[in-house]
């Protein structure tokens, strides 16, 4: 079976993700005790090739007869944040805590959304900080942490948050984060070098990029 998800997923990025869906139809039929595992590859692979409403259709007909599946619900939400439905988006998020509300990779996601993508600061704080005590460690929360300080307006803490993330991973959607709050401090210098680096680590990241072409045109 893992050779087969290889070659589905090299299927894909040639431009056969007809045939690496087949495949991995076929999968599914053979082995049902990893259905789950399998649709949530095949969404994956499809998410990869830029193919989000796909991927959260298949994610909606596993849903159908599997309707609590939290893994599913967690997948389906970050493609539905990705096609603008943050309505369904945030509704999978809380439909994942209802059932685990100590979750931390959850309280992050829906944390996040919400600084990222509406005015709602203060409740996102909310969800990123309870992430945050459950797993101070983890440099994608540090990460949220640093941006919903920076949406807050509280540009010295989420510098330091942000620090502290990049100094862990040199994630280039980090490094996108930390420069913005950098030039935003006028630390104009230090936020070039740090996208400079940034896009020599992670060239295709979508959100530096357009870090890069709100700021550096």
């Amino acid at each position: 079976m893992e050779v087969q998800i290889r070659i589905a997923r090299l299927e894909a990025l040639e431009g056969k993700a007809s045939a690496a869906r087949e495949r991995l139809r076929k999968l599914r039929a053979a082995h049902p005790d990893q259905v789950q595992r399998l649709f949530l590859v095949e969404g994956e692979i499809l998410s990869q090739i830029d193919r989000h409403d796909e991927a959260y259709g298949l994610y909606s007909e596993y849903l159908e007869s599997q309707p609590v599946d939290t893994e599913i619900l967690y997948a389906r939400a970050l493609v539905a944040e990705r096609l603008d439905r943050l309505q369904q988006a945030e509704a999978d998020f809380r439909a994942v805590l209802k059932q685990d509300p100590d979750n931390a990779r959850t309280l992050n996601a829906l944390g996040y959304t919400l600084a990222d993508r509406t005015d709602r600061y203060d409740e996102a704080f909310e969800f990123i900080q309870q992430a945050y005590d459950r797993k101070p460690d983890d440099p994608a929360i540090i990460d949220s942490m640093g941006w919903v300080h920076y949406r807050l307006g509280n540009l010295e803490q989420a510098r330091e948050f942000l620090q502290q993330a990049w100094d862990m991973t040199g994630d280039g959607e980090i490094g996108a984060h930390l420069g913005e709050v950098m030039w935003m401090q006028g630390d104009r210098d230090e936020a070039r070098r740090i996208w400079t680096e940034s896009r020599e680590n992670a060239p295709d990241n979508p959100v530096l990029q357009k870090a890069l072409d709100r700021f550096m045109p």
